[in-house]
């Protein structure tokens, strides 16, 4: 069946078929090249995502507390750990009630050694990690684990 049979007639056989494969061809490649370069202008423009942003952030500040057999109630590791908890980091996070850091930075002393307490930009890129549906990202972004010292391990040389 001829969807133009005037037009097929006067083309000759089978041309106007290989005519119409060939602006398919070329309407889905550019869909794909368009999809992939609003991909990249995501990535550019600012779009967090857990591997690249937010797991440094919680490796630096969460973790010490947030990991396996330690004080937290849960674990914060990897994006499987943290997705659930998404809504929640960005509620404590805000309200600055996670990581508990009680010190008044305005007062006083400024600078704390092993201060956890997240900048406004922390914070602010939590938020939108959260906002704009908490994206895994880029597996190969991902930081390396951080390996913490085992406190339940013997560190002193006993003096005998």
């Amino acid at each position: 069946m001829e969807l133009f049979p005037a037009l097929s007639r006067r083309l000759g056989g089978g041309q106007l078929e290989r005519i119409a494969l060939k602006v398919a061809l070329l309407v889905v490649s550019l869909v794909v090249a368009v999809a992939t370069d609003a991909d990249a202008q995501d990535v550019a423009a600012g779009q967090v995502t857990f591997t690249r942003d937010v797991a440094p952030i919680l490796q630096r500040s969460c973790q010490v507390c947030h990991r396996p057999q330690n004080m937290a109630p849960m674990s914060l590791r990897t994006y499987e750990e943290v997705r659930p908890w998404a809504r929640a980091i960005k509620t404590g996070v805000v309200t600055r009630t996670m990581p508990p850091w009680h010190i008044d930075k305005k007062v006083g002393i400024q600078r704390f050694k092993a201060d956890r307490s997240l900048t406004d930009e922390e914070i602010a890129t939590i938020v939108k990690w959260v906002d704009s549906g908490a994206p895994r990202g880029n597996l190969d972004d991902m930081p390396p684990p951080v390996q913490f010292q085992d406190f339940g391990a013997w560190t002193i040389e006993p003096d005998v």
